[in-house]
Order: structure tokens, then C-alpha cells, then sequence
């Protein structure tokens, strides 16, 4: 058979092209699906019943006409994709990383992380097909969202839809685990959206009968726009122009809003006003105004009247741009919260995303399979894909103190908690910034720390009020411990002027429990991310970031939450809001507020309200500012590691306030629950919970307050002087002499600024013929360095030395030829006189290569004189490189 070696000569170039070209782009993401959707066979989903979806509770099924909120299929990612995710997820946060801070575009992480378009359209055309509406695959190409029918549900997912009756409550849930056709096996292994136990609001509401019991001199009654302001040193930023402008935030709700609730918090406290369209019960249906947003981010849920979650938006919106009063607050509603935040993350809503809501982590079946990788694409992983879009994500830590399970705080008579240690997620994600709560002390309360007159924003504290850590429990057992007439031992003892059925007389932090329930900030250490195959117990939690630098007595390698606090309390002081007079359960109807900010003080039930609710928006407002005052508008991404960092030279820069008193800890039912380890359980004592003293001696963390709170000026110059952080490199003389053959140490000083500690290298280029320049080693702290310069004398030998290696070079050299001429002659039985003189063309620039690889190369000059060094003036260069950072400095060296 005979090759026609002209054929080869023209496909060559192209081979090599389409070679070179494939390793500079990525390659197009490979089809996942392989099979017919509609095959018949199907595989269930793990982990897609509610575990309390059980038959104790079942009420049978629902109508088969009920219209079901956003259902979200979510898809897996593959091994090697989690592993290049984790890769990139660690560069961005690393300075000398060439994608430090290189955000993604939701299309570039679909190419790089996602399914093909392929497998989107499949999977969408059959949803199609079985009737859904409001299909919408993920920009990032790694879920697909859609409405339907209890029937249609039934019909493509085989299982049916029920109500159940849990506490009084009822609820719908799939009865059994959805099945998906069997092509999706690997692809699709998780969903959402076919239950309506959704996330429960942080907000917690003032207790009515203790104000104004235990504050006798009225200082500091409630915490207004003003006083946060003075107390987190953010009127400094504003005085400065540093009020959010140009910046976006995005607030995740569950329900439609009041325009009026809004505009009077914002009317009443000085704030620019805002413009929607509203229906005619005064809803909010659409708004783009320079202040606020709205989008709809999945199915409408309507107005929920009867579960806090109107109170719960109103805090987050208003309480957001009170901070950053300048900002855009986008306000992105869909069935659920969570339906919310994944909407915002793939469309890049905001760089910043502020979430009040929450599960314990046993609650959560899609955090971490048993290799502690995301699963199925779910929460955890929409998580990470907001960090790689440079998303600041900041939730709640929960309001249950260290029994976080226990969010309903009726679980027993005495409201004793009954499921076990338990932090709140995604708060304890490594990719969140855990917000938890402070309180003011009893004895903070005076004129030192709060004028009785207040300003036009709303504000009476004249600066920073040290804080303690929220736990209502044992501070209002404190407060009541010195009643002995009046009304606050009125209150202490039945609660209030009229008796409370049930009251018992508060004489102790597990009285008060009984009284009021739970009421303190969530923290504590991961222990539920990995759970049991089933979802029925915990098996462990998050391993430690390597960023959380703090050791902790008593505590292993785990994430621990929260990571910042800021004052949360409902009653010491508790903050001021607008919502419905029905969210108070007040009569009539309406906005609180309508009578203005102090007319609502007066109702029956004001609206005062605390929480890591209202932290939580606090601190995502302050990431806004912080945003503008760094000029970030593609975000910070994950603000973790750097808050950790600052926090390691905490007192120099001020940046944080430690909290260091008070504790999370909660009165629990002994041995409970049974199911979970035994590290989990209830111990003997009837008490579980940490104390802020247990702290970590270089950041000041504990358990219960994180880092403690901020001083948002100190944060902002804190941070901007890490930018501008790094080495600086500088030569000790101008220039140098040397003789002929001799050598001398030319030495520059290194530098490290603003904490600097990575490592830095160096490297020289000596212009002077026949002379070398030796780099000094790599260094990570401030010293002086030595570069080596060696010239040769006159009548040195004519070349140097071949590189050591040269043989092999030379054996390359000669094989070149020879695999060529057989690549371009093989088959041919005879040879052409054209494949002759191709075949010797090949051979001479094999010879050239032979030549080429005797010669040497160094920093200094080449051979060929016998002269050595040549006197003269020369320049020497040389550069000390960090990650992308390169300093060069150029010395001036004089042979003579």
C-alpha cells in the first residue's frame, strides 16, 4: 500500500494546531446521559423524605390538584470536577495564585463544572413531557427548577404526596423516596420542593411583659439605625462617604412583602425612600428602584401571614439597608428560602447574600456524603459555587443556643431541649460566615453608655457598649434575682400585671426557660454535616477550614460557628422594626408603624424584635460597605480567611471587639436523644452548652460568640492595609566595583509589610560577558539577601563547560531525524528521489540540533573571548517574585 506523502505534508500543520489548541482551552463537557429517558426503568433518590414525613403523622394524601411551590432537580458532580472545584476554591483565597480573586460568570463554571447542554435539554424536555411549567435550568447548568401538580408529581417521580400533622402543624410531604428514570442514575440524585417543612425565621420577638421592667432608668431601651452606627464605629465610614452606594445586597425571603412596612422603617429613620408598584392589598409585585429591588426567583408564595415570615423579611430588608443605607437591597422571594439563595447564586444577583434562615444540620440530608464531599450538587456545593462567583454568604447562627435541633422550643412542658448538641446550617459551612448574637450587660445600661435623648436617626448610644454573649435565660434570671417590689417582681413572678397561665416563678436561667423557651445564640462545633446512609443520625462534622486557625480546650479539628456576633437580644435592648400590626398579634391591621417610629413604641406589642435574625443582616451590610470601601464590586468572596487573619493581630488593628463572658448553654432532658452518639446527648447534669471563656488565646474565638463583634471602620483600614501588604526590595548601594576574575556579594534588603509572611524567590541577570550571578534562596521575613557575582579573569578558556546533561541532549539530537524520515517514508517500498532529499533535509536539521544542544547557558555572558570579563560599566538585574508579584531593582556594577 502505497502513502501519498503530500496528503501528510498538508494534515501535519493542522495536527499540530488542533494538538497545541487543546491544551489551551477546555474541553467541551462530555454527555452524561446515556440513555433513553423513557425507558420505564427507574432508580429512587437518597435522601429526599423528610424524616418527619413518617406514617405516625400521616393524614393521607393530598388533592391531586395541588399546586406544588419551586421543585429543584439537582445534579452530581463528578470526582474529578469536586476535585478541580476544591483546587480553585483554595487559589482564589491565595495571593500567590495567578487566580487570586478571578471570580467565575455562573457560564464559566457551568463549561468547567456543570453537565452538557445536551444532558440540560434532555433532562428539560422531559419534564416537559410530563407536564411541569416554569422549567428553568441553571445557569450553571447543575440543577433544573419547575412547578407542577401533586399528580404530576406522582406521575413522573412515583410517589404521592400527603399531609402530615407534626405538633399541631400541617404540612405536606412526598410519602415515599422519588424514583427518576434510569438514565439519570449518577446525574440526578437528589431534589427539592416536594415538602413544605421549610427553613424557620430567626426573628424573636420581644417578650411583651418584661418591658419596661428591667431597665428602671430607660437608658438604652432599643437599638435604632443610630445606635448601631455608634456602637460598630460605622458612623465613621459614613462621615467618610462609605454608605454603600453603587453596591447590591441581596436579602432571601419566602413570602411577599408590604410596600408601607418598608417605607415607614425607612421614612421614620432618615432613609431615601423607595418607589414600587403594590396590588391593591399594598403587596410589593414588582421594584427596581435605586434602594430596593424585587425578584422572583422561583414559584410565588404569597403573603405568609401566619408564620413570621412577613416580620422576618421586613427585619432583613430594613435592617440590611439601614446599615447600608446607600446600597440597592434586592429582595429575591421564591417558595422557600433556600429555593431563594440558589436562585441568587446562579444568576449572581449580589455579592453579597444575607440569609436568616436555617435547619440544624441533622435537618439537612444534602451536606456532605460519607467521603465529606458535597452531595448530590446540593446545598453544600451551591455554596461553594457562590465562593467561586465571589459571593459574600452571611446566615444566622440560630436562636436555640447549643441545641439548635430544638428550634420550636416546645418540645416538652418545661421546654427542655431533647435533640442533642447541634449547630445550625448552612451557618456551620466553611464557605458562610456564621453570624451569632451578643447582648448588652444589666450593668451597661447608664449614662455612660447612652444618652436619654436621641438623635434624627433614631440613636442614643454615644459609642461602643461592651457586650456578653445572648442568653435571655440567664440574664433575665439575673435581672430577676434582684427584684423584690414593682413591677419587674410582678414580672419575675406571674409575668406580668396579668398573670401568665403556667408562669412559674423566675429564680434561675432554667425558670426562665420554662417560661420563655430558648432564647440564645447558636454556636457550637460542627457534628452533622456527614450523616448515617439512611439520614438517621449523625456521624460527624465538617472538618476544620485551614483558615479557622484557633485551638480550642476540649474541641477536635472541626468547623465552628459562628464567626462573628453582633447584638441580637429581643430584650437587652432588642431592635426596632416595621411590620403588620398581625405579625405582633395587635389588633388591627396594617403597618405598625403608620403612626410613625415613636407612636408604634406605644401599641400593646411595639415591634421589637432580636435574633441572629437581626445580626445577620447587621454584618451582611457591613460586608456591603466594606465592598464599597475597597472598591470590590466583584465581591470579597468568602471573607473567612481574612477575618481570621486580621483577627490573629487583634488588638493592633482594632478590628474586633472579644466577647469573653456569658454562655450558650440550654436546660436538655438527660440521655436524649438516644439515637445520636453519645457525644451529642443530653449529659447526666441537664445542661449543655460552651462558655465564651473557654476562648483561644491568639484570636480571642470561643464557642459562643466567634470572633466577638466589629468595629466597622477599624474592619475596613484593617483590611485595606492587607492590600496593600506584600515585600518591598531595595538595594544597599547604588553600585558595585570588582576587578577581573574576582568576585563580591551585591546585597538588598527584603522587606515584609502589613504581616506579609509568603515566601519570596529571586533571580539575577548579569549583562557583563563571561561573568555569573548567583540568586540567594527563598525567604518568607524581613532580612537582608546576597547576590553572588563572579567574573572570570583575562585569558580564560574559550568556552565553558557543556551542561552536564549534554550527552543526552545529543542522543534527542540524533533520534529526531531518524523517527521523522520513518514517520514520512514508512510504507513506501520504494524511495522517491523527492523522499530522499526530504529524508536529508531532516537529517541536517538534526545535525543543527546535535550543535545546538553542546552549547551552554547561564546568567552571565557566552563564550568565544579569551579576554574574560571585559572592563567596563554593566548592569545587573535582578528580581524578587511573589505569587504575581514581581519587584525588580537593577545595580550598577563596575569592572575593573
Amino acid at each position: 500500500m502505497r502513502i501519498v506523502k503530500s496528503v501528510l505534508f498538508g494534515l501535519l500543520p493542522a495536527l499540530l494546531f488542533a494538538a497545541l489548541s487543546s491544551s489551551l482551552t477546555y474541553a467541551a463537557t462530555p454527555d452524561r446521559i446515556s440513555g433513553a429517558l423513557t425507558s420505564g426503568r427507574t432508580v429512587a433518590l437518597r435522601g429526599s423524605v423528610h424524616r418527619r414525613a413518617v406514617p405516625e403523622f400521616d393524614q393521607g394524601p393530598v388533592d391531586p390538584a395541588m399546586r406544588m411551590g419551586t421543585i429543584t432537580l439537582m445534579t452530581s458532580r463528578t470526582a474529578a470536577q469536586q476535585k478541580a472545584i476544591n483546587r480553585l476554591l483554595a487559589q482564589q483565597q491565595d495571593r500567590r495564585s495567578a487566580n487570586y480573586h478571578k471570580w467565575l460568570t455562573p457560564e464559566q463554571y457551568a463549561d468547567r463544572f456543570g453537565l452538557s447542554q445536551n444532558d440540560m435539554q434532555n433532562m428539560a424536555a422531559w419534564l416537559k413531557s410530563k407536564g411541569f411549567s416554569m422549567i428553568q435550568p441553571a445557569r450553571g447548568r447543575n440543577w433544573i427548577s419547575f412547578t407542577g401538580t401533586a399528580a404530576q408529581v406522582e406521575s413522573a417521580f412515583g410517589t404521592e404526596i400527603h399531609h402530615f400533622n407534626v405538633n399541631g402543624e400541617l404540612h405536606y410531604a412526598n410519602a415515599s423516596s422519588p424514583v427518576v428514570p434510569a438514565a439519570l442514575a449518577g446525574v440526578v440524585t437528589g431534589m427539592r420542593g416536594l415538602h413544605d417543612f421549610l427553613p424557620r425565621p430567626r426573628g424573636v420577638h420581644r417578650n411583651v411583659g418584661l418591658r419596661p421592667y428591667y431597665n428602671s432608668s430607660a437608658f438604652g431601651d432599643l437599638v435604632a439605625p443610630g445606635d448601631i452606627a455608634a456602637i460598630y464605629d460605622i458612623q465613621t465610614l459614613y462621615d467618610a462617604g462609605i454608605d454603600g452606594s453603587g453596591q447590591k445586597l441581596a436579602v432571601m425571603g419566602q413570602t411577599d412583602v408590604y410596600l408601607a412596612d418598608i417605607t415607614d422603617f425607612r421614612t421614620g429613620f432618615g432613609l431615601s425612600a423607595i418607589t414600587c408598584t403594590t396590588n391593591s392589598s399594598g403587596v410589593i409585585t414588582s421594584c427596581d428602584d435605586p434602594h430596593f429591588k424585587y425578584v422572583l426567583g422561583g414559584a410565588d408564595p404569597g403573603v405568609r401571614s401566619t408564620t413570621g415570615d412577613v416580620s422576618e423579611a421586613d427585619l432583613d430588608i430594613e435592617w440590611s439597608g439601614a446599615v447600608a443605607r446607600g446600597a440597592q437591597i434586592i429582595y429575591v422571594n421564591a417558595s422557600d428560602t433556600f429555593t431563594s439563595f440558589y436562585y441568587a447564586i446562579d444568576n449572581n444577583v449580589a455579592p453579597v447574600i444575607s440569609l436568616s434562615y436555617g435547619f440544624c444540620e441533622f435537618d439537612d440530608n444534602f451536606v456532605l456524603d460519607s467521603s465529606g464531599n458535597p452531595i448530590a450538587n446540593g446545598d453544600e456545593a451551591e455554596l461553594q459555587k457562590a465562593s467561586l462567583a465571589g459571593i459574600t454568604f452571611v446566615n444566622s447562627s440560630g436562636d436555640s443556643g447549643a441545641a439548635e435541633c430544638d428550634f420550636s422550643n416546645t418540645v416538652s412542658a418545661t421546654n427542655q431541649a431533647t435533640q442533642g448538641l447541634a449547630v445550625s446550617y448552612p451557618a456551620s459551612s466553611p464557605q458562610v460566615t456564621g453570624v451569632g448574637g451578643t447582648a448588652i450587660p444589666l450593668a451597661n445600661f447608664t449614662s455612660q453608655f447612652w444618652q436619654q435623648s436621641n438623635t434624627t436617626n433614631g440613636g442614643s448610644a454615644t459609642g461602643y457598649v461592651p457586650e456578653q454573649v445572648w442568653n435571655d435565660d440567664a440574664e433575665i434570671a439575673q435581672f430577676c434575682q434582684g427584684q423584690t417590689s414593682g413591677q419587674g417582681f410582678t414580672f419575675c413572678q406571674q409575668g406580668g400585671s396579668t398573670p401568665v397561665p403556667g408562669w412559674v416563678a423566675i429564680n434561675s436561667a432554667a425558670k426562665a426557660q420554662q417560661d420563655i423557651g430558648i432564647s440564645s445564640t447558636g454556636g457550637g462545633a460542627s457534628n452533622c454535616a456527614i450523616q448515617t446512609a439512611d439520614n438517621s443520625s449523625c456521624v460527624s462534622g465538617f472538618p476544620q477550614p485551614s483558615w479557622q486557625t484557633v485551638t480550642l480546650s476540649g474541641q477536635g479539628s472541626v468547623r465552628f460557628s459562628p464567626d462573628v456576633s453582633f447584638l441580637a437580644t429581643p430584650n437587652f435592648p432588642g431592635y426596632i422594626f416595621c411590620t403588620q400590626l398581625s405579625e405582633l398579634g395587635d389588633s388591627g391591621s396594617g403597618s405598625a408603624c403608620a403612626g410613625g417610629i415613636t407612636s408604634a413604641l406605644n401599641l400593646n406589642s411595639p415591634p421589637l424584635i432580636g435574633g441572629t435574625s437581626a445580626s445577620a443582616p447587621v454584618f451582611a451590610g457591613m460586608v456591603t460597605l466594606l465592598n464599597q470601601y475597597l472598591a470590590a464590586n466583584g465581591g470579597l468572596g468568602n471573607v473567612n480567611p481574612m477575618l481570621y487573619s486580621l483577627a490573629a493581630v487583634t488588638p493592633s488593628n482594632g478590628a474586633f471587639n472579644p466577647v469573653t463572658t456569658g454562655d450558650n448553654t440550654v436546660q436538655c432532658v438527660a440521655g436524649e436523644p438516644s439515637v445520636q452518639p453519645a457525644a451529642l446527648r443530653c449529659p447526666s447534669t441537664g445542661v449543655l452548652g460552651f462558655q465564651a471563656s473557654n476562648a483561644d488565646t491568639t484570636t480571642g474565638f470561643n464557642l459562643v460568640a466567634g470572633l466577638g463583634s466589629v468595629n466597622a471602620n477599624h474592619l475596613a483600614v484593617a483590611w485595606a492595609d492587607t492590600l496593600t501588604t506584600g515585600f518591598t526590595f531595595t538595594s544597599n548601594a547604588a553600585s558595585y566595583q570588582i576587578s577581573q576574575g574576582s568576585s563580591a556579594d551585591a546585597t538588598l534588603t527584603v522587606s515584609m509589610v502589613g504581616g506579609f509572611n509568603d515566601t519570596v524567590s529571586f533571580t539575577c541577570t548579569d549583562s557583563a560577558p563571561e561573568s555569573t550571578c548567583t540568586a540567594p534562596p527563598s525567604v518568607n521575613t524581613t532580612t537582608n539577601v546576597s547576590f553572588h557575582i563572579t567574573t572570570t579573569p583575562a585569558n580564560a578558556a574559550m568556552l565553558r563547560p557543556s551542561n552536564a546533561n549534554g550527552g543526552s541532549r545529543l542522543l534527542y539530537a540524533a533520534l529526531l531525524p531518524g523517527l521523522l524520515g520513518l514517520m514520512f517514508t514508512a510504507g513506501s517500498r520504494r524511495r522517491s528521489l523527492r523522499s530522499i532529499r526530504f529524508l536529508a533535509l531532516i537529517v541536517a536539521l538534526g545535525c543543527s540540533t546535535m550543535w545546538l544542544s553542546s552549547c551552554g547557558g547561564g546568567s552571565g555572558g557566552g563564550g568565544g573571548s579569551s579576554g574574560g570579563t571585559p572592563k567596563g560599566n554593566y548592569q545587573i538585574t535582578v528580581n524578587a517574585t511573589s505569587g504575581s508579584t514581581v519587584q525588580t531593582q537593577t545595580i550598577n556594577l563596575s569592572v575593573q
